[in-house]
This record gives C-alpha cells, sequence and structure tokens, in this order.
C-alpha cells in the first residue's frame, strides 16, 4: 500500500489537465448528451474510496494501515451536500515493530462544495467521525470520536460520475499519556442515481 497510494495519486494529478483541456463540446446541459456530471444537480449518490490512514504519536513514526471507505450522500444544492460515511481497514500495518489496525469508522459531514468548472471542483468537509482502533502497544484498543475536517477535489466523469481525492482529519486521542491523531488521505469515485 505504501507505493500504490502515491501512484494512484499522481494518476490523478497527470489526468487534471487532459480533462481541463478537453476543449469545446466536452460538457452538455441539454441533458441529451449527459456526458459529464452537472454540478448544478442534485440528488443522492454514493461513492466508494481506498486510501491511507496516518497515525502520527508523539514519540513513535508514522503507521500508514490502508482503509476503505463506502460513502452515501445527498446534494442538496449546487454548493451544499451531506454524507454518511462508513469504512474499516485492509489489514494490520508495523513500523518499527509497532502495529495499528483500523476495525472500524463512520462519520457525519455537511460539505462545502466550490465549483470551479463544468468538471471540476473543490470542496471542504465538517462534521463528526468515529475511528476505532487496534494497537499491539500501549492500550490495546481505542474508540476515539470527535469533530472530523478535511478537504477535497472533485473531477468530473461521464455518466454522473466523479473521481475525488480528499485529505481528511478524522481522530485525536490520548494513548497512556502520548497523544496521537489519525488522518486519512484518500482517492475515490462517487456515482449519481
Amino acid at each position: 500500500m505504501k507505493k500504490l497510494f502515491p501512484r494512484l495519486m499522481s494518476v490523478v494529478v497527470l489526468s487534471v489537465p487532459a480533462v481541463c483541456l478537453a476543449g469545446p463540446g466536452y460538457y452538455d446541459r441539454s441533458g441529451r448528451g449527459d456526458r459529464y456530471r452537472d454540478d448544478n444537480d442534485t440528488g443522492p449518490y454514493v461513492g466508494l474510496s481506498i486510501g491511507q490512514l496516518r497515525y502520527n504519536e508523539e514519540a513513535l513514526d508514522t503507521i500508514t494501515p490502508a482503509a476503505v471507505t463506502a460513502t452515501l450522500g445527498a446534494r442538496l444544492s449546487p454548493n451544499v451536500a451531506i454524507e454518511g460515511r462508513v469504512g474499516g481497514g485492509l489489514g494490520r500495518t508495523d513500523t518499527n515493530s509497532y502495529g495499528v489496525e483500523v476495525r472500524s469508522m463512520y462519520a457525519g459531514y455537511i460539505k462545502g462544495i466550490l465549483p470551479l468548472s463544468p468538471v471540476f471542483s473543490i470542496y471542504g468537509l465538517g462534521g463528526v467521525a468515529a475511528v476505532n482502533l487496534k494497537r499491539d502497544f500501549g492500550q490495546d484498543e481505542s474508540h476515539d470520536s470527535g469533530f472530523s475536517y478535511g478537504i477535497g477535489l472533485d473531477f468530473g466523469l461521464p455518466r454522473g460520475a466523479a473521481l475525488n481525492v480528499e485529505f481528511t482529519r478524522l481522530a485525536t486521542g490520548n494513548n497512556q499519556g502520548y497523544d496521537y491523531n489519525v488522518d486519512m488521505a484518500s482517492v475515490g469515485v462517487s456515482w449519481r442515481f
């Protein structure tokens, strides 16, 4: 996973110029072509993302387990959506013989969206998240919840789909006197229905 995530991020970043330079006719608001998602559309959507958590605890190197998240959301207006997310880890990861595994993640967000072009927008997230971790050091398990926030980019794809890149602060906590935080960088796809 340490090599997969940077490769996925580079594919997304390198594809942005191609999407932006697609030229006239890449976006059809008439409803007949529906070639790309209309940022003015409202309604429900689902999504799936894969990412890398960054567990940062005082006096330890960063531990980066992989995780997958499913999203159910509803776009209420061109600039506001609400989302519910649920996810879990893809196995345990060790760094310098300290291991962390993600048991589960839950979150609810309000999403503020700023469309910059017909196929590109940035967004911010704010809400509540809970992360359940299993460690092989300090406290074996933790169940942290609280305010969560993030920022991301959406790229429109054909047939109401979108590709997104996101960074989120999920949780903070304390492991026997040592403060830690849990962040997630992810790449995902969503579909309107």
